[in-house]
């Protein structure tokens, strides 16, 4: 998962829901764990039949709760009815993300933090505009084995080189998302898409933000298929000790009607009277077809045991696949200032200055390589000064 990675908890929901009620005009009167809710007579929505209610913020979303009652949990009913809604009320925003949003505070690469450097003085010249589109997008993860798990993932994409850009997103939801601080100016607009990105390119441009949204949090969705595998494979086997249980007791149990169809055969040959030997013969041909009834039992369980049950084993394994779906739940059209930072950098004896490509909230872009050796810049290769300057870890 990334920073830019919220999980849908108690909390961010009792939030989004006290937010998007206020937002919508409606009166709340909290009362403890108790919300009473007074809409609008102008607004409707599609989870309550009145323009009153309550909202119950510590029920058990599993326990059917009273008429005109709600509980914002993350596996509750409302909560999705609530986020729907809110996706077909909002239009796109729009907003503007600019140096003075930073407020002097520049976000600097892993091959300036894990250096040796200090940043002495940074000066930021922005040279035009570029537009990106921010989403959050929400992954669901359910399995049988599993309470159904979901993340909204918060993806930024520049529109014209469609590079993901992570540290903007992080920007984006510390000054604009973030329930706990306050809107600040720029907060976004409802207003149309517009701009230099056509409707069809910004769909698309949505859509490859939910494929990066998955692949963000593609490490808590391999844990999570690790935990249901290991969940198979743990039925499967109870599964299958079981059915040796089984074949243990069929076997017992036909040699105990085995001994008594002997028996009867004893009856059957020394029967005293005509009706002793009737009964004898009726109880033999009950015990025989007991007999053939478990021999054919027990035949079926060892031919999908010399199969490996793979039956059983397909149907446990189908069930405990993960099933994963993506959706975009906000979108945003972003203006930000791209340029170059300045960077004076300084250890104990000498200080110099190099510059690289920037962007305002996103912090330094491309790829930055050593002008000594042309490797790669990264963390574990950060930046050095060497005798003739600014040099790469590994030109030491």
């Amino acid at each position: 998962m990334t920073d830019a990675t919220l999980s849908v908890t108690q909390s961010r929901l009792t939030a989004f829901t006290r937010d998007y009620l206020q937002t919508i005009g409606a009166s709340v009167h909290e009362d403890g764990s108790r919300w009473h809710v007074n809409l609008p007579g102008h607004i409707d929505v599609t989870f309550g039949d009145g323009s009153e209610f309550d909202v119950v913020l510590e029920a058990n979303p599993s326990e059917n709760s009273g008429q005109n009652e709600f509980v914002p949990a993350p596996e509750s009913e409302f909560a999705q009815q609530l986020l729907d809604e809110a996706i077909s009320m909002a239009s796109v925003g729009r907003l503007s993300v600019t140096d003075e949003l930073s407020g002097g505070e520049y976000q600097y690469p892993d091959w300036i933090i894990e250096s040796d450097l200090q940043v002495v003085d940074a000066e930021f010249t922005p040279y035009y505009d570029r537009e990106a589109v921010f989403a959050v997008v929400q992954v669901g993860v359910e399995t049988v084995s599993e309470y159904q798990t979901q993340f909204l993932e918060a993806v930024t994409i520049d529109a014209s080189s469609q590079e993901e850009l992570a540290e903007m997103s992080e920007t984006i939801l510390q000054s604009f998302y973030d329930p706990k601080n306050a809107p600040r100016d720029g907060t976004p607009e409802e207003n149309a898409v517009s701009g230099s990105i056509e409707v069809n390119t910004f769909e698309e441009i949505v859509t490859e933000c939910q494929q990066t949204a998955l692949d963000n949090v593609r490490g808590a969705i391999d844990d999570l298929r690790e935990s249901a595998s290991r969940a198979a494979d743990a039925e499967f086997d109870e599964y299958r000790q079981l059915q040796n249980q089984q074949l243990g007791d069929l076997r017992e149990e036909i040699e105990s009607v085995t001994n008594q169809l002997q028996n009867v055969a004893d009856d059957v040959d020394t029967a005293s009277s005509h009706e002793d030997r009737v009964e004898a013969l009726e109880k033999r041909e009950e015990l025989q077809a007991k007999i053939e009834e478990l021999e054919e039992k027990r035949s079926d369980i060892l031919e999908s045991k010399q199969q490996g049950f793979e039956d059983k084993r397909r149907e446990i394994y189908h069930r405990h696949q993960l099933e994963v779906r993506t959706k975009p739940v906000a979108a945003t059209l972003v203006s930000y200032e791209r340029g170059e930072i300045e960077l004076q950098l300084a250890n104990s004896k000498r200080s110099e200055t190099m510059r690289v490509p920037y962007g305002a909230g996103a912090g330094c872009l491309d790829t930055v390589t050593c002008i000594n050796c042309q490797s790669k810049l990264s963390s574990g290769n950060p930046v050095q000064i060497g005798p003739t300057g600014i040099q790469c870890y590994q030109c030491r």
